[in-house]
């Protein structure tokens, strides 16, 4: 069996669609292209002869991220104009099981949307219950190119590529051993990254095998660390402001580093209302180190302003000067996650003789992510009778005629920083065979499996009904005893096995105190993937214009996760995480054919024409029977200009984590029940009417109201849930392109992309809102109603559920340009290259209703225009590495009036990187770069000063490295 040359292959797909990919290794890899066969290009399962992709494939080289400096593939996909961040250690620091994940996002759709391939085949997901892959769990050094096919591409992979599919491409042999060290130092402190692999193989006869071993460490750093973080950009309620229709703003720009005014260190209580005028420092008070009361101090004093809440009362005018407060500006706030990765991996071919091998792939990884946050804080109900109450807090309790206080408290030195740590596991393998069966066909089969472990620890949590026995402490006959109450609040005994804590001043915890108050709670959660595929691929027949070309697939799936919360959670001990165990699979048998037919070939206008065509049927176990489908025209023009339509039908089907998600307790706060008397007579809602007919439907008569008061100011209990009455998302998908090679500029390459999504029936969470939905309706013969739970004898919300439900549409449009120029220059080759995206169209609709339609293009998330432009210039033994990345101009929100605020327009942001490398002997190589050169900051705005998702938090740095390969 002939082999492949798949750099040649990469090569000449860059040549042929001007993608970006070509890199310093072009020179030599022209040079050492060998003849190449039948080649498969992502985005179909067809093997070609010639390289034109029926769907535009952008390509970027393994040689690009090393010019980059760049050890993780979301870095460089982060960058690219046709992605966004899905998740990151910069997004994820105060998220919980996501903690520190790499999740790439096509088009903006989501990271589930996007499907993410290595070698062809799907990879095991990040995080359990989900289905977007961890590019953590990826080796840089493994990889010899990245190709992105946007669009839909389900009928050729299979659902959950909507946005469409990044296929990683790993080396699959090697001759030698290559060590790898590099490191990465930001100019301000904090941030360090130190990366080592090492990769070797050997190219036999028979066997040939590639293995690597990749160690990262990515170190955290406090916002604090950030000049620009210390100099803040907050926004408080505008003085002048008279009314909502003045034309001022409710909003100004105060640029100054603020505190919050709440729960000091010791504890802190009020003897009046909070926000009341006059007298409200005197009314405030704390406790020294001894626990002995002594009025508040607001270091420099609280911010003077016209607003409520937090707003009129809550701010210390200096952070880094706040007295007793203890949130000050950036208290324990992190701008990335630390991360340590290790990846082992290898690839292996054994070949049986020339027309037959068999295929072998091996990758564990292991990643330990620790998001860090403020200690726990609590509010105590501290009674008159509490035992620890000095005289001095007594005087004072008397003369206001308490018979309790409202204690706040949050003492980092009680129990320590809470701290979620995230330990996940992946192994993943597959054995394989592939060959020739016939002069006209080949085959390819294997079977796989993977698998994730996810460990999560909480530490610095509380259980929180032990924490209010032992504060609730009394002297009952003679001993200080945690209290046993009646109905009447009456002491009549003493909590068995309970410690008393005194908690006001309270600086440390005694180790029996702790033993009691203090817990850790863990989750273990484990997903595992199989997958069994063949397929088969060839010449049907021979047409005038050439021959009809095929591939069939068959392929089977299964998905199946648990979570196993620790005990203390199951049962809803510790305050803000509650869990129930959850047990779900998902099975899918699919069978897909992909066929190429030429018409044309050598006419007028026409080179060749060829119709694509491609037809997936799939068979869930849970969703059930469904298909995605794909025709399209590959047109060459002239030897210059070729031209391709694709319109393809793609579907999402709902992840384990949307269907058998257990029920976990949340609360909320929000608007009233539409259905009470005084709600329907005081609305304004074009539905009333549609209200009042669903709310008697419902059993309710007219005229009702509560007896429970709840919602007029109270949090409804609720919980989150899955739904295994989800059904597939549905996408329409569009592309028409245009692919021009002057031959009067040689070397230059354009590519000319438009592209349309047009997302149904998308998975989007419902939850208190669903109270108005469900009434709101046309009938009550809607999604919405099923979330929501009203006693059948009062009539009373007794709780609602969060749910996903199919509901949403969304709907993208834009235009792609691709360009890459190649040149000699003196001595040396330049190549140039220019890939940006132009955003038509980003609108959504959440519940099919006019009124939450929105148009999101032109806002922070969603650019005009975002651009990279890539120039290297190689001479001899050394290359010259420039990199632009740019962001349009944008605005918060599109619904924006002056009446909001006086900062709405985010402005355009462009970062610089160079990277340096030479050999200084055949075997050594060395790198020197500097990322964001002129140190660019974050847009001077309250909305994205610290924004680390869109731009660049870290600031310059420098990035060294150096390989060595014998």
């Amino acid at each position: 069996m002939k082999k492949i040359n798949l750099i040649a292959a990469a090569v000449n797909t860059v040549l042929v669609t001007g993608a970006i990919g070509a890199s310093s290794a072009f020179a030599q890899s022209t040079a050492d292209a060998k003849p190449v066969e039948r080649i498969q290009v992502t985005g179909s399962k067809i093997k070609r002869f010639n390289l034109t992709s029926p769907t535009p494939v952008t390509v970027i080289s393994g040689v690009e991220m090393e010019n980059q400096g760049i050890t993780n593939v979301n870095d460089l996909l982060a960058e690219m104009p046709q992605a966004t961040v899905g998740l990151s250690p910069e997004t994820t620091t105060n998220t919980i099981y996501a903690s520190g994940l790499n999740t790439t996002d096509l088009r903006g759709l989501g990271s589930e949307r996007t499907l993410v391939l290595v070698n062809g085949r799907r990879f095991v997901p990040g995080s359990v219950g989900d289905t977007a892959v961890d590019l953590n769990n990826i080796p840089t050094t493994m990889i010899e190119r990245i190709e992105i096919a946007t669009g839909g591409a389900a009928a050729v992979y299979g659902a959950d590529a909507v946005a469409g599919v990044v296929n990683i491409i790993t080396k699959k042999s090697m001759d030698g051993i290559e060590l790898d060290v590099s490191t990465v130092r930001p100019e301000q402190s904090g941030g360090e990254q130190n990366n080592f692999s090492i990769t070797g193989g050997m190219e036999g006869d028979k066997l040939s095998f590639i293995a690597s071993f990749n160690y990262t460490e990515n170190k955290s750093y406090g916002k604090l660390s950030r000049d620009f973080y210390r100099n803040p950009v907050n926004s408080f309620a505008n003085p002048a402001n008279t009314s909502g229709d003045d034309g001022i703003p409710s909003r100004v720009v105060l640029g100054q580093p603020t505190g919050l005014a709440y729960y000091s260190e010791g504890g802190d209580f009020f003897t009046k209302d909070a926000f009341a005028d006059n007298g409200y420092d005197n009314h405030h008070y704390t406790f020294d180190a001894n626990g002995n009361l002594k009025p508040f101090d607001y270091g420099l004093g609280r911010i003077p302003n016209p607003g409520v809440g937090r707003d009129a009362t809550g701010y210390f005018q200096d952070g880094q000067n706040q007295g007793d407060g203890v949130f000050g500006h950036g208290y324990k706030e992190y701008f990335q996650t630390p991360l340590d990765r290790m990846i082992a991996s290898a690839y292996g071919t054994y070949e049986l003789n020339d027309d037959h091998a068999l295929t072998f792939d091996f990758t564990y990884s292991k990643t330990d992510a620790t998001t860090e946050s403020s200690p726990a804080f609590f509010r105590h109900t501290i009674r008159r009778d509490n035992a620890f109450i000095k005289s001095d807090m007594a005087k004072v309790m008397d003369d206001n005629g308490l018979t309790s206080v409202t204690l706040r408290q949050a003492n980092e030195n009680l129990w320590g920083d809470r701290a979620y740590n995230q330990e996940r596991e992946v192994f993943r393998t597959s054995i394989g065979a592939e060959g020739i069966l016939s002069d006209d066909w080949g085959y390819s089969a294997y079977a796989q499996f993977g698998r994730i472990e996810q460990d999560t620890l909480w530490t610095g949590e509380v259980l929180t009904q032990n924490l209010a026995n032992s504060i609730d402490a009394v002297e009952y006959q003679g001993n200080v005893v945690c209290a046993k109450r009646n109905a009447d609040g009456e002491v009549i005994g003493a909590i068995s096995g309970c410690t008393p804590f005194n908690t006001m001043g309270a600086t440390s915890a005694t180790q029996a105190q702790l033993d009691y108050i203090a817990t850790d709670a863990t989750r273990f959660a484990q997903h595992d993937q199989a997958v069994f595929a063949v397929t088969l691929d060839g010449a049907l027949f021979e047409l005038p214009a050439g021959y009809v070309a095929a591939a069939f697939t068959a392929e089977h799936r299964r998905e199946s996760a648990t979570i196993t919360p620790s005990e203390n959670m199951q049962k809803g001990l510790i305050f803000g995480n509650s869990s129930l165990p959850m047990d779900g699979e998902i099975d899918v048998n699919e069978l897909s054919a992909e066929i190429s037919i030429p018409l044309l070939e050598e006419t007028f206008l026409t080179t060749d024409l060829t119709l694509e065509t491609a037809f997936r049927y799939m068979d869930y176990s849970v969703t059930g029977e469904d298909n995605a489908w794909k025709l399209a025209l590959n047109w060459g023009v002239t030897d210059e200009l070729r031209i391709r339509l694709n319109r393809s039908k793609s579907v999402r089907a709902p992840n384990l984590g949307d269907l058998f998600t257990p029920n976990s307790k949340t609360f909320s706060s929000g608007r009233a029940d539409v259905c009470r008397a005084d709600s329907i007579a005081e609305s304004g809602s074009k539905y009333k009417d549609n209200v009042i007919k669903n709310c008697q439907a419902a059993g309710l008569p007219e005229g009702w109201m509560p007896s429970d008061e709840w919602l007029s100011g109270g949090s409804l209990p609720g919980y989150i849930q899955g739904n295994q009455n989800l059904e597939n998302e549905t996408s329409n998908d569009y592309t028409i392109g245009l692919i021009y090679t002057p031959e009067f500029v040689e070397g230059l390459d354009i590519t000319l992309d438009y592209w349309s999504f047009e997302v149904e029936g998308a998975i989007e969470y419902f939850g208190r809102n669903s109270v108005e939905l469900c009434y709101e309706s046309s009938s009550l013969d809607n999604p919405f109603c099923s979330n929501v739970v009203r006693n059948k004898e009062t009539g009373e919300i007794e709780n609602f559920f969060t749910r996903p439900i199919n509901a949403a549409v969304i709907n993208k449009k834009g235009v792609d340009v691709e360009s890459a120029y190649r040149t000699e220059l003196f001595s040396g080759d330049l190549a140039l290259k220019l890939t940006a995206t132009y955003l038509i169209d980003d609108n959504s609709n959440s519940t099919g209703r006019a009124e939450d339609f929105r148009t999101d293009v032109g806002e922070i998330a969603s650019p005009r225009w975002k651009g990279r432009f890539n120039a290297v210039y190689s001479h001899d033994d050394s290359a010259y590495v420039l990199t632009m990345n740019y962001r349009h101009a944008t605005v918060n929100d599109n619904d924006w009036t002056i009446e909001d605020n006086n900062y709405n327009d985010i402005p355009s942001y462009t970062t610089f990187d160079f990277m340096y490398k030479t050999y200084l002997m055949d075997e050594l190589q060395l790198r020197v770069g500097v990322n964001n050169i002129f140190d660019r900051e974050p847009p001077r705005n309250p909305f994205t000063y610290d924004d680390g998702e869109f731009f660049d938090v870290k600031g310059r740095r420098l990035s060294l490295g150096a390989k060595y390969t014998f």
